[in-house]
């Protein structure tokens, strides 16, 4: 992590040591690596709230060196606040840069799949065929015990799905056979970061999807490869490519899919992906930024799309707004900064304050050559600090109502 003016220096920032991790000791309290720190329950009311909140995962302990190294330290309210908010985007951005790695190795091990493959047999066609489900131009096939009633939605089991026609050729059962070869892997990819969905699309439109999705719910009106998932693969550059967030259609709320795209030479195979809910992610990280009941926390794209928010109220306009709409379209703009993009659909939040405070951030950001730290500045009285989350260009913002 590099380092400025607004983030505090520390070379165990992202594993910090819990702490405290017994009681104080002189009026310090020590850590298991042997830190000593005045105790910062004594100066500093955010600190009471920051220990309540179970903080130490986002590195506190370097922030409490900044704090309380002695008793007699006046503390700055601001830098510990701005160091926190930008600890908060790293801990999601690099959830991000973990599950974009994790979908370059998924697309690795198809590659290495593909270049490996032996001929099919009539036999092995006809347990497909004997398989097989058919619902208009899509198949699909049982992948669970044959004595057992087709699992639910989300069940531990995989979805094998073509939506190449009614017939089951040679090419299918290829495919077939490097998805159980492949099941293994994209279960363990999915017990590592279960916010959502494991895939794989072929460039000739079969889909391993992991856990399952039930028939009626895997038939699809344009063909996988036709779909923002696939499509939102860098192909140019052969890298993770991340879609817009989005409303998931089957109720998991907003959502946001890496895809990477798979060659063989110069070959398009298809492309893997990974879905993260993203109301699993953010939800712990922007409760622990409510230090105080007049502050709340947001996370808007790079356009002020609102993806989630602490205070209850804005929450429910978001679930409320994008619901009606069925797709993801409230946004923190005013009216002048809606119609810069409006081609994109976006309805402004009710919440004026918000929509303010989120204009002053995107236009602050747009004027610095670059953000190496959280960004503070003061709306219309309210005092305001945002950090950039780097893999997506997403901000997490900070408001203190009343400062």
């Amino acid at each position: 992590m590099p380092e400025s003016s607004s983030r505090i220096s520390c070379p165990t920032l992202r594993n910090a040591p819990d702490w405290p991790a017994s009681s104080p000791k002189n009026g310090c309290w020590t850590t298991s690596p042997g830190y000593r720190f005045g105790n910062p329950a004594r100066y500093h009311p955010m600190i009471k709230k920051l220990l309540r909140n179970g903080l130490q995962g986002f590195g506190m302990a370097c922030i409490v060196v900044s704090l309380c190294a002695t008793p007699a330290q006046a503390v700055d309210h601001e830098r510990p606040l701005e160091s926190l908010v930008q600890l908060a985007a790293d801990r999601i951005d690099t959830v991000f840069r973990e599950v974009a790695a994790s979908t370059r190795a998924l697309g690795d091990e198809y590659r290495a799949l593909a270049t490996h493959r032996s001929p099919v047999t009539a036999q092995d066609k006809a347990s497909w065929v004997g398989r097989s489900t058919v619902a208009g131009n899509t198949i699909g096939f049982r992948t669970w015990p044959e004595d057992v009633s087709p699992p639910p939605f989300q069940a531990p089991f995989p979805g094998f799905y073509t939506y190449r026609g009614k017939t089951v050729i040679d090419e299918t059962v290829v495919h077939l056979r490097d998805f159980e070869r492949l099941l293994p892997v994209f279960r363990a990819a999915y017990k590592s970061f279960d916010f959502s969905w494991v895939y794989l699309t072929t460039a000739d439109d079969m889909m391993l999807i992991y856990p399952y999705v039930p028939m009626d719910q895997a038939v699809n009106n344009a063909l996988p490869t036709k779909q923002v998932f696939y499509t939102a693969a860098d192909f140019a550059r052969r890298a993770v490519g991340w879609t817009a967030p989005y409303l998931d259609l089957v109720g998991a709320g907003m959502m946001i899919t890496a895809s990477y795209p798979i060659y063989a030479d110069d070959r398009l195979l298809g492309v893997a992906s990974r879905d993260i809910t993203l109301k699993q992610l953010s939800r712990s990280v922007l409760a622990r930024l409510q230090w105080r009941d007049t502050a709340s926390a947001f996370i808007v794209d790079r356009h002020g799309l609102a993806i989630d928010a602490s205070d209850a109220a804005l929450e429910a306009e978001i679930e409320r707004v994008n619901a009606e709409k069925k797709t993801a379209v409230l946004s923190y703009r005013s009216s002048a900064g809606l119609a810069k993009d409006a081609d994109r659909g976006a309805v402004a939040s009710r919440f004026t304050w918000v929509n303010e405070v989120t204009e002053g951030v995107l236009a602050r950001a747009a004027q610095a050559s670059s953000m190496s730290g959280a960004l503070a500045m003061d709306i219309n009285g309210q005092r305001v600090l945002a950090a950039r989350i780097e893999s997506t260009g997403w901000f997490i913002i900070l408001v203190d109502r009343k400062p």
